[in-house]
C-alpha cells in the first residue's frame, strides 16, 4: 500500500515533531524450494512497518537515511530538478540531519548513470594532509600512539564532501545552488526534532566534545535529548557562504580561514594549501558482469572490486558438486566468498595512485576458479583451521547512503561519511563543522586493526595526499539490455560490502522481494578476525554445533541498506527498517 504524497508528508511532519524511536529490526519470510536457499526464521509481524520503509512510484524514487533528506530531494525535483539535483539537495540535507554519520567535513563516493550522457565514478573522499605520514602517528620506538588516528584534530583528513557534491551538481544538475541548499539551510536554521539514535550518540560522546561542539549539541550545559530541537546556526551560515561563493568557499573562503585558524593550535596539521590542492577524482565506474547483470561500482580505494569478487566466487562454488547440500553448504559458499574477498582487501586494497591494485585479476573468472579450487580442497578434506578466540568487533558504525533512480534510468548511488560516531568528536569553532576521523581508515602500522577491526597492509599506509582504503561500495546494476535495474549501497563500516552482497543474493539469486531482501538477517565475515558474525535470528537455525568449523558470534548487524529497483514500469524504493530513513517519490 502506498499513501498519497501529501499524506506521506503529514507522516513526515509527525515524525519530525514527535519523539522518534529507532524501529526494531524487521524481516520478511524465508521460504523456498531450491536446495541452495537458506531457510532462516521469520519474525512475527515482520510486514507491519512495510508501508514506512517501502515506496513505489513511476517518476522517481529516493531512498535515504532520514525522512527530511528524502523530502529535500523531492522538494528540488518538484522545482524542475533532475536526479543529480535530488542527490545534491539530499546530500547537503543529510549532513545537517545526521551530523554523527556524515557532514561537510567528510567525504564520499558516487556512481552516476545518465543514459543520455554517460557513466561516472566520483571519488571525493578525504585525503591525508601534506603533514600526514605514518611516522606522525608512531612513538620513537615505533609503537602506535594510542588514539591519535581515532579522536582529536590529528585524526582528520582533508575533506572532500562539499567539493565533490558541488562539482557533480555543476556538471550534471539543472537548478541554482540557492534552490539546492535551501532545504539544508532551513533544517539548520529552524532546527529539527532530535531522534533516538542522535540523542544516544550525543550522550555517549558528550565527555569528549570540545566546547564549540558542546555549545551546538547541548542545552543548559548538558547533552541534548530526544525530542528537543537541534538548531545549528553556524552550520547554516557555512551553507549560506557556499551558496554565495560555491566551490571557492572551500578553497579560500571564510570557512577555510576558520579551519586554518583552528589548526594553528595543532601544528598546522591541515592548511589552506591542503584545500587549494584538493582534487575530486573522476573516473569510469568499475564494470563487471555477474549474476545476470552488469555491475557498475566504485573502483579502488572503494571496496567495490571485493564485492564483485564475492559474487564471482559464490557463482563458481554453485557449479561444484563437492560442497555439502542444504543450508550448511550454502552457508559455506557465502562465508568462504566473503573470507577470500576480505583477505584480498586486507592484503591488496589501497589508493591506486600510490599502489597497484590488480583489479582485472580479481574480477577474472580464472581467479575465481583458482580460489574456489583451494576452498574445495578444504571442504573435501575437512581440514578446517581450529576456531580461535578473537576480540569483539567494534559496533561504532556510521556513514550514510543515498540511492536515487528515475523512470528514464538516470541514477545516483552515493555513500558519504565522517567515519566513526561524530568522527574526531571535535568541531571547528564558528563553522558548525564536525571533523572526520578518516585517518583511522589507513593502516597505521602492520597488524594493527582500525576502528572496525580491519587490518591493512603497506598498500594502505599513511602518505601525504593519499586516500585511505574504504569499505564504501556504491553500486548500480544494469539489466541484460543495458537499462538501469537497481541502485544500492549502505553505511556500516566493514559490513558494507557484505550487507550489499546479502541483499543482492536475496533479490537476484533467491528472487525475494526488495523489502524482504533488505530486511533479512545477515551473514558477515571479514577475514580478520576469523569469525562469522550472524544476526541473532539465525542462532536457532545455525547454532555453533551446525557450523563447528567456524568461530561464530551472534550480534546485531548495524549496516543499513538503501536501494531502488525498477520492476516493469514501477520503481520501488526501500530504506532499511533498522534506521530512521524513508523512501519517497512520485
Amino acid at each position: 500500500m502506498n499513501f498519497p504524497f501529501k499524506i506521506r508528508l503529514l507522516f513526515l511532519f509527525l515524525f519530525v515533531f514527535n519523539s522518534c524511536e529507532t524501529i526494531p529490526f524487521l524481516q520478511g519470510s524465508f521460504s523456498g524450494k531450491e536446495e541452495t536457499k537458506l531457510h532462516l526464521p521469520q519474525i512475527e509481524g515482520a510486514d507491519t512497518k512495510r508501508d514506512r520503509y517501502e515506496f513505489s512510484g513511476k517518476e522517481i524514487i529516493i531512498s535515504s537515511d532520514h525522512p527530511l533528506a528524502s523530502q529535500a530531494g523531492m522538494e528540488v525535483w518538484k522545482q524542475g530538478g533532475n536526479v543529480v539535483d535530488v542527490f545534491a539537495a539530499s546530500s547537503f540535507a543529510i549532513s545537517v540531519l545526521r551530523p554523527h554519520s556524515t557532514g561537510l567535513f567528510g567525504g564520499g563516493f558516487a556512481v552516476i548513470v545518465l543514459p543520455q550522457k554517460g557513466k561516472w565514478a566520483y571519488d571525493f573522499r578525504e585525503r591525508s594532509p601534506k603533514k600526514g605520514t605514518s611516522s606522525f602517528y608512531l612513538n620513537p620506538d615505533g609503537s602506535v600512539v594510542s588514539g591519535k588516528t581515532l579522536k582529536g584534530a590529528y585524526s582528520a583528513g582533508v575533506p572532500g564532501n562539499v567539493q565533490g557534491i558541488l562539482q557533480i551538481q555543476k556538471q550534471h544538475g539543472k537548478l541554482p545552488l540557492s534552490a539546492i541548499l535551501a532545504p539544508s539551510i532551513r533544517y539548520a536554521k529552524n532546527g529539527f526534532s532530535v531522534y533516538a539514535d542522535l540523542a544516544n550518540v550525543v550522550s555517549k560522546t558528550w565527555p569528549e566534545m570540545n566546547p564549540a561542539m558542546k555549545k551546538v549539541f547541548g542545552i543548559d550545559n548538558r547533552a541534548i535529548r530526544e525530542g528537543e530541537l537541534l538548531i545549528q546556526e553556524d552550520l547554516a551560515k557555512t551553507l549560506e557562504r557556499i551558496v554565495e561563493n560555491a566551490e571557492k568557499e572551500f578553497i579560500e573562503g571564510e570557512t577555510i580561514q576558520l579551519v586554518t585558524n583552528y589548526y594553528s593550535e595543532y601544528e598546522n596539521f591541515i592548511t589552506s594549501d591542503d584545500f587549494k590542492t584538493y582534487q575530486v577524482r573522476v573516473t569510469d565506474p568499475l564494470v563487471s558482469s555477474t549474476w545476470g547483470h552488469t555491475v557498475l561500482t566504485m573502483p579502488p580505494p572503494s571496496s567495490g572490486v571485493h564485492l564483485v569478487t564475492m559474487m564471482n566466487l559464490y557463482s563458481e562454488m554453485q557449479k561444484r558438486k563437492s560442497f555439502p547440500s542444504g543450508d550448511v553448504g550454502e552457508m559455506i559458499r557465502i562465508i568462504e566468498s566473503m573470507r577470500v574477498a576480505y583477505r584480498d582487501r586486507a592484503e591488496l586494497g589501497g589508493d591506486p595512485f600510490y599502489t597497484t591494485v590488480p583489479v582485472p585479476k580479481l574480477l577474472s573468472l580464472g581467479y575465481a576458479k583458482e580460489e574456489v579450487n583451494e576452498i574445495e580442497k578444504k571442504v573435501v578434506s575437512g581440514s578446517w583451521p581450529g576456531p580461535k578466540e578473537e576480540s569483539k568487533k567494534s559496533e561504532s558504525y556510521n556513514t550514510t547512503h543515498i540511492s536515487i533512480m528515475d523512470k528514464d534510468g538516470n541514477a545516483v548511488s552515493s555513500t558519504q561519511s565522517i567515519n566513526g560516531i561524530f568522527g574526531a568528536v571535535q568541531m571547528v569553532p564558528g563553522t558548525g563543522l564536525v571533523l572526520n576521523n578518516t585517518m583511522d581508515d589507513f593502516a597505521v602500522a602492520p597488524g594493527v586493526p582500525n576502528l572496525y577491526g580491519l587490518i591493512g597492509s603497506k598498500a594502505n599506509a599513511i602518505e601525504p595526499g593519499k586516500t585511505p582504503l574504504s569499505s564504501m561500495s556504491p553500486t548500480i546494476l544494469l539489466d541484460e539490455v543495458g537499462k538501469t535495474k537497481m541502485v544500492i549501497g549502505a553505511p556500516g563500516g566493514s559490513q558494507i560490502p557484505t550487507s550489499i552482497f546479502n541483499t543482492l543474493y536475496r533479490y537476484l539469486v533467491q528472487k525475494e522481494g526488495l523489502y524482504e531482501s533488505v530486511s533479512y538477517p545477515r551473514i558477515h565475515h571479514q577475514f580478520q578476525p576469523d569469525r562469522i558474525f550472524l544476526d541473532p535470528e539465525i542462532k536457532d537455525s545455525f547454532p555453533q554445533t551446525e557450523l563447528p568449523f567456524y568461530q561464530v558470534q551472534y550480534i546485531r548487524h548495524r549496516a543499513k541498506v538503501f536501494a531502488v529497483v525498477r520492476e516493469g514500469d514501477r520503481l520501488i524504493g526501500v530504506s532499511d527498517p533498522k534506521g530512521e530513513g524513508v523512501p519517497l517519490g512520485f
